[in-house]
Parts: C-alpha cells; structure tokens; sequence
C-alpha cells in the first residue's frame, strides 16, 4: 500500500502491484520490484449505489443489474435457476407459437370476407414461424440449449423483431399500425420477462425494435410525421421500457433474495444436523447406545413442553428437590453379567518422575488402546478410576457369551500395556480380575450424569483384581462356569 497527497494536500491511498522477479545482477536472496498501478474502478462499480438500500443480502449494490458481491455465489444461482430460466423461455415460446398458428388462421379466414393480394405470404410466414418455433422448442429439452441459451435467445428476438415489421414490406400492409403496434408491446414484455437476457442485453433488443419499428411506420404511414403522434409514441414506447424494467429489476431481486433465504434455511438446518450429530455421539460416548436411544426417546418434544407452559400448568408444577428433570429414572437388573476390573501395576513409579502433562497424554494412549479392544471384544465400558479400567458383558445387552469375551479383552490388554511398554519405553502392566452375577445398571445424575453398574458382585470383581497377580487374568469360580476348556487355567488364592 502506497501514501500520496491530492491537490488539497490530502492524504490518499492507492492500491499496487508488486510483483517479485529473481533478478540476474542481484544476490541470491534480493529480488527486483516492479510496482504496477492499476487502472481506475469506477467508485459506483466498485461499491455499487451507497445512498440506496440493499435489495437482499451480499447484493452488489447494483441497481439495474442486481447481483451477488461473489461470483461464487452468483454462478451457483444462475445454476440452479436454470430450469426455471427455461421454463420461463418455453412459455414465451409456447405463446409465439400460439400466436403464429392464429395469426396463419386469421389471415386464411380474412381471405374469404376481405380479399387480398398479400394474404398467402402471411400465412407461408407464419406457418414457418410456427415450424421454427415448434423446432425450437424441441432444442430446448437438449443439452445444447443449457450451454447456448442466450445465443438461441437472441436468435429468437431477431426473428420477432423481423416478423413484427414484416408487413412494412408491402406498400399497403394487410395489419394496421395499431395492430403491429400491439405486436411490438407484447414482444417488448416478453424480452424484459421471458427472455434469457440480462437488462442491458433485453434494453437493447427492444430500443432496436422500438426505433425501427417507429421508422417503418413513419415511412409507410404519412399521417404518423406528426409531431403529437410522435410525441405520443415515444412516452408510450418510454412508459413499455420503463414497466419492462420494473418487472426484469423487481423479477431479478425476488430470485436472489428467494435464493439467499433458501440458502441461510439450508446452511441453519446443516448446522442444526451437526449439533444433533454431535449430541447424539457426546450421549452415546457417555451411555451405550440401547440406553442413549431410551433417554432421547423420553426426552420432551418441545412442541408438548410449550402445550404445557400455561401459568396454571407452571403454578401446578411443583419442583421437588431431588427430583431428575432431565429424564425418568430408571434400574434395570440384569443376571448373568460378567465384570471386569484393570489396574496398571508400577503405574506410582511410572507417575513419580513425569509431568501432570506427560502422565494423562500416557493414560490417554493406553485407554485409547482399551477403548478398541473394548469394542472388538463385544464389552462395554463403564468408566476409569485414575489408573483403574472396567467394563462389562452382557449388560445392558444380554450376550450368551459374556464370560468369554470378558476373558478375551482381559487377555488383549495385557498384550495391548506390553506393546505399550516397547513404545514408549516403560516398565508397566496389568492386573485384571473378573468375576461374573447380577447386577443393577442405570443412569445417575443429573449434572455429568453417567451410566454405572452396582451390586455386590461388581464390588467381588474389583476384589479379584486386586488379589490377581501382573499378566494374568483372575476370575472367579462364578465366571469359570460360563468358560469351555479353551483357556489354560490354574488355581489361584482364595478370596476371603
């Protein structure tokens, strides 16, 4: 950015290019700068009207071609306005050709009452206007009319803008200059309405036919030199341009405004899909996913928690202390449910010359371990006490073989904290006891609520492991019963 003065001495900013070239005569870290002034914006181009209000968001402050400020933005409009771009082109279409097939008929039944000389030439012009048009229409259902419309739109205003004047041909035209005239308002609306053009494409096709249309009729009609009729039919043909660019300005700004609304609808409902997306993994992360869909089912909607927020409904409501607002509480008692508890043994003498930092980043890792074999061993996990890990089968799920899968995580983590020792080079590993009952599992809390067993067997399980020995896993006799002779087993030391 570079300062320099006006004529008034003040300061002014100017924008500028600076474009950076190795040099031939410079050092290997100098470079050369050329420095190029841009051309001149226009201030109205570059910011668009101030004093006018914006039409709809992000507009470009454009008055007479209003737009998007990105042009991003404005293609993907005019993407997805295409079809009814095209559908609007079709009925400007399907009206010419209505009006053509009339017009064929009209000049055919004139004959018989009026005769004419000029009456087949009509009727051959609009019979190919209306074969042309019929072709036309067949193009717009391809492909080729998405990427040439503009194109086949201005070639369809040359051939009305022809026709219209085509009885200007004759020296004495079959259609008086009323009736053309009304021909030429129709085809003005539907360059300004109907038409794939921008204003000043749509302005300039109809200031064409309006100049030459007043040409050929002054030429024909002598009458018409007059300066009142010439006065007249230039505010008529300024009041046609002027209503025409009401409806192209007016059309224009609904369609951005529909699409930005429509945009802001689809960009709050996707951000709303990610905050459920979220919530729903946060429930699940705390609860297993049975338990997670009961507690989002009997949450309120809030459409019934609005039915229900009269005053006399609030006045009648009456919060009593301890009572869970969030949910329904709710036990369940499960039988047949094997528990498991972990603890690392040497985890003090690991912790005794690291940092707060360094010793939750390690508990971290070997979870995260733990958490993996907790899902592919078919256990859920229950929670971690400091250094301790535990986890069930069969709960709240019932799993035939819970006994088994219990055991198979008890064995993947110690083969998981001794991978974990080559890694990060430590001395640690695992005591695990398992011990298999009854148990009541639920949700507690209303404030980092969790889900959580309890009974007296979990408290046996938690004995096992601690009367276990390092690199094996302790289970109970309850426990043994659920196992087949696949696993080597050996006696260990009662329990008291």
């Amino acid at each position: 950015m570079a300062n320099a003065s006006n004529s008034n001495g003040e300061p002014t900013k100017k924008e500028t290019t600076v474009n950076f070239e190795p040099g031939s005569g410079v050092d290997a870290d100098q470079v050369e700068v050329t420095i190029h002034q841009p051309t001149k914006v226009h201030k109205r181009r570059k910011h668009g009207y101030r004093f006018l209000p914006k039409p709809f968001e992000r507009s470009n402050g454009s008055l007479f071609n209003p737009r998007f400020d990105s042009e991003i933005l404005e293609n993907y409009l005019i993407e997805c306005y295409f079809p009814q771009a095209r559908r609007l082109f079709r009925n400007a279409v399907y009206y010419v050709t209505i009006a053509s097939a009339c017009w064929a008929l009209f000049f055919g039944l004139m004959q018989i009452q009026y005769p004419s000389n000029h009456w087949r030439y009509f009727v051959v012009a609009s019979a190919v206007l209306f074969v042309f048009l019929i072709g036309l229409l067949i193009l717009t259902h391809t492909a080729f009319f998405k990427k040439h419309c503009k194109a086949i739109g201005i070639l369809l205003a040359l051939v009305l803008i022809i026709c219209v004047q085509l009885p200007y041909v004759f020296e004495e035209p079959d259609i008086s200059p009323v009736g053309t005239f009304f021909g030429v308002v129709e085809i003005l609306i539907l360059f300004y309405s109907f038409f794939p053009f921008n204003l000043y494409f749509a302005a300039g096709f109809g200031g064409i036919l309006s100049v030459s249309y007043e040409i050929f009729t002054m030429l024909r009609f002598p009458q018409m030199q007059a300066v009142d009729f010439i006065v007249c039919k230039l505010l008529l043909h300024l009041i046609i341009h002027l209503i025409g660019t009401f409806i192209y300005v007016m059309s224009s700004i609904r369609a951005h405004s529909s699409f930005s609304k429509i945009g802001q609808s689809v960009s709050a409902q996707r951000d709303l899909m990610i905050e459920k997306e979220i919530k729903e993994k946060m429930i699940h992360s705390l609860m297993p996913p049975v338990v997670a869909k009961s507690v989002m089912a009997s949450h309120p909607s809030k459409d019934e928690d609005q039915e229900d927020d009269s005053p006399k409904t609030r006045r009648r409501k009456k919060i009593v202390k301890g009572e869970i607002i969030f949910r329904n509480f709710q036990m369940d008692e499960m039988k047949n449910v094997s528990i498991l508890y972990a603890d690392i043994v040497g985890f003090t003498k690991m912790s005794s010359n690291k940092s707060a930092e360094r010793l939750v980043g390690l508990l971290n890792d070997l979870f995260g371990r733990f958490d993996k074999l907790c899902n592919a061993s078919g256990c859920e996990k229950i929670s971690t006490l400091g250094d301790c890990y535990y986890c069930v089968s069969g709960c709240p799920n019932p799993c035939p073989d819970h006994a088994k899968c219990c055991v198979e995580m008890g064995l993947s983590m110690v083969i998981a904290i001794r991978a974990f020792d080559e890694d990060h080079n430590e001395e640690v590993n695992m005591r695990v006891g398992i011990h298999t009952g009854t148990v009541l599992c639920g949700i507690v809390g209303t404030v980092r609520f969790k889900f959580d067993v309890w009974s007296n067997d979990v408290t046996l399980a938690n004995i096992m492991e601690s009367t276990g020995q390092p690199g094996m896993v302790h289970i109970s006799e309850a426990t043994r019963e659920f196992l087949v002779n696949d696993y080597e087993m050996v006696e260990g030391e009662e329990v008291p």
